[in-house]
């Protein structure tokens, strides 16, 4: 129990230094420091740690998405196209609501890190028009990119869940699919609670012009669907071969100039520090092994196996901020718990829910942070809106297990 106080020690230093306002990626760093002093660790080897997850081929690839993401919503912005999608969507449904989650949803098909960071531009051009708060833009662009994590067979964590399973990815998918349906319906209810009715008309001898218009705004966003998810392209290189054809055949608007105000303006390098800052810590917090301890000291404690198996992978997931680690080390410890005979799916689902949960809270969740800095929100109310719906998907997936299993 020692080292899951120090880890609570850990995340309460977080929780306190972000709500006094200093930068997350700061803390982060700070926090590194902690726990490798908790865990022993020499001046050399936090030192040592520090430096091989800078150099980490997964870091600097992360860091050269969010460099290509920021480069490419620049280069949207200065030839129109986020202006054409949301203009031609205005024109196609009459409800700004319904677009501002349209959005979010279709790039969220796309298994990339800080996903959210990429619809983020187009949440923003809308909730500008409407008069958004950073605070609103930000909720609905990180809920909505989320709504498929219980389904969709392209994430890793839904391979890893149904590998470690050893059971078909379809199965899970119907066992949990009706908790997709409770996120997009939580998040719709949210909006039409709490975002004001827009009185939009819609011109019906529009129509044509403004397809015409959507599909010149949004082919970039579905070329990188169809190379991502069709042609198992990298998403990296498909970033590269985007950008480029933008730049292309928009040769004439795009001058030299331009693209290195697009470097030097878009690129927020606060972010790009703090993904290095999340990295070093990920990896501190696996050399120290006190990640390693947390599902053998909550399984000791003798408490009910349904809290067992949704706060595993609930702390899991909130520690590291990825689904696909609260999982991979929080699943097997559960195992004998959710397989006997066979695997209960049901049970399975609520340790899924619970890394979900964890993760969509967690400040080392990538996609939180930096669409919180894009929309420069402020963490304390963005975790005040995020309570209840999170609440809400928890006991629904309770009650599924209750009902079926």
């Amino acid at each position: 129990m020692t080292e899951i106080i120090k880890l609570l020690v850990v995340i309460a230093v977080i929780i306190l230094l972000i709500k006094k306002k200093w930068n997350l990626e700061y803390v982060i760093l700070l926090a590194s420091l902690l726990v490798g002093v908790f865990f022993n660790l020499s001046p050399i080897q936090i030192g040592n740690n520090f430096v091989l997850a800078l150099i980490d081929l997964t870091t600097l690839k992360l860091i050269g998405i969010i460099v290509l993401v920021y480069i490419l919503s620049g280069v949207l912005r200065k030839v129109e196209s986020l202006r054409d999608l949301v203009d031609s969507l205005q024109g196609l449904v009459k409800d700004y609501r319904l677009i501002l989650a349209f959005i979010p949803a279709l790039l969220g098909l796309i298994p990339m890190p800080a996903g959210a960071m990429f619809s983020a531009p187009m949440v923003k051009e809308v909730g500008g028009r409407v008069g958004l708060t950073p605070e609103e833009e930000t909720f609905v662009n990180y809920w909505f990119r989320h709504i498929w994590e219980f389904v969709w067979p392209l994430f890793p964590g839904i391979i890893l869940f149904a590998g470690l399973l050893k059971v078909e990815i379809q199965e899970v998918i119907l066992v949990q699919f009706p908790l997709t349906i409770a996120t997009v319906i939580v998040g719709f209810v949210w909006e039409y609670k709490n975002l004001r009715k827009d009185s939009t008309l819609i011109n019906k001898k529009d129509i044509l012009f403004n397809l015409k218009k959507l599909f010149f705004g949004i082919w970039s966003i579905l070329l990188i669907i169809i190379l991502v998810l069709g042609t198992k392209t990298d998403l990296l290189f498909s970033l590269v071969i985007v950008i480029l054809s933008l730049i292309f055949l928009n040769i004439k608007k795009l001058s030299l100039k331009m693209l290195k105000e697009i470097i030097r303006n878009d690129i927020d390098l606060s972010v790009v520090i703090l993904i290095a800052s999340i990295m070093i810590f990920k990896r501190i917090l696996q050399v120290s092994g006190g990640i390693e301890i947390i599902p053998e000291a909550f399984a000791k404690l003798g408490i009910h196996p349904f809290i067992v198996l949704f706060i595993i992978p609930f702390f899991l997931g909130t520690m590291t901020g990825l689904s696909t680690a609260a999982l991979g080390i929080g699943l097997p410890v559960l195992l004998p718990v959710i397989i006997q005979g066979e695997a209960n799916l049901y049970y399975a689902m609520l340790a899924f829910t619970g890394s979900f949960v964890g993760v969509m809270i967690s400040p080392m969740h990538l996609c939180l942070v930096v669409t919180r800095n894009y929309f420069k929100a402020d963490m304390g109310k963005m975790y005040k809106m995020l309570i209840l719906p999170l609440i809400i998907i928890s006991l629904s997936a309770l009650a599924l297990v209750m009902v079926r299993a």
